[in-house]
């Protein structure tokens, strides 16, 4: 009997759908157009590595409310965004009525084979993912199914948490005052983790005061990439960003960890096999 790989976790499927989809009004209000985590650290680092050109054809894979998808049609690309959770599209469709046939929003799962039947082989010339493959229980069928709808020469971009140092597995967040001899105060924040290499199921919120817990499946960097490689992609851009110059409300908000990031985004571009 073949065994699902360690890092597949397919009987939170439904889970994650039902999740999203029950907290897709309450993420709609508190996202609005990107709040100052997506549009500090997320958009800017997507946006760079997607390096878009008019005209060309870009997915944007567990789209939500359509907030990221909105903000790259602006480079004159046509878009296509997907979600698994149908009141996220709803809430997609609603906001973007005036962009017109420059968008469309579907309900679909971009882990389903099905999904290359409705949107085409090799149609895209860009693919995004914004933090969402680490809400994702498998990653392989999504590798494929990237491979297949990305034209030759195409680029795949993600973001995720970042797994070595924002899984809140076995994650804590300090400061230490120290009082230096000529009489300064320095702060010094530090990121603790006793959870990496082994890929592990939990549940946690994205944003505070959620209706439902969601999943999230951390997998360390190797295994996130390797996935991908398997599927004849390379790695071609890897941003960290970090905060600076904002004002947090608390202590140990991201805001304040400067030398610490706690996003990860990688541009990989499928290889042109040539047939």
């Amino acid at each position: 009997m073949q065994q699902e790989p360690a890092h597949e976790f397919p009987q939170f499927n439904d889970d994650v759908r039902e999740a999203w989809n029950t907290n897709a009004d309450f993420w709609n209000e508190r996202m609005g157009e990107g709040n100052s985590f997506h549009n500090s650290l997320v958009r800017p680092s997507q946006e760079s590595l997607l390096d878009l050109r008019p005209g060309e054809q870009l997915l944007d894979i567990a789209c939500g409310n359509g907030h990221f998808a909105r903000q790259m049609a602006e480079h004159g690309v046509q878009v296509t965004g997907i979600d698994i959770a149908p009141r996220q599209i709803e809430n997609a469709i609603a906001a973007s009525s005036s962009y017109g046939d420059q968008m469309r929003f579907l309900v679909a799962d971009a882990t389903d084979k099905q999904l290359l039947s409705q949107l085409g082989a090799h149609f895209f010339d860009a693919i995004s993912c914004g933090m969402a493959i680490m809400d994702m229980a498998e990653v392989e069928p999504l590798a494929e199914s990237v491979a297949a709808l990305l034209k030759p020469g195409g680029r795949f971009v993600f973001t995720v948490m970042h797994p070595a140092f924002n899984s809140p597995n076995h994650l804590s967040r300090s400061v230490e005052r120290v009082e230096m001899e000529d009489g300064r105060i320095v702060d010094t924040y530090a990121v603790k983790i006793s959870h990496y290499i082994k890929p592990t199921a939990y549940e946690g919120v994205a944003i505070i005061g959620q209706p439902v817990l969601q999943r999230y499946f951390h997998r360390p960097i190797s295994v996130l990439l390797n996935v991908f490689f398997n599927q004849g992609f390379v790695a071609d851009g890897i941003e960290e960003p970090v905060f600076g110059g904002t004002d947090p409300r608390h202590a140990l908000d991201w805001d304040n960890f400067h030398e610490i990031p706690p996003v990860l985004a990688v541009r990989l571009r499928l290889m042109d096999s040539g047939q």
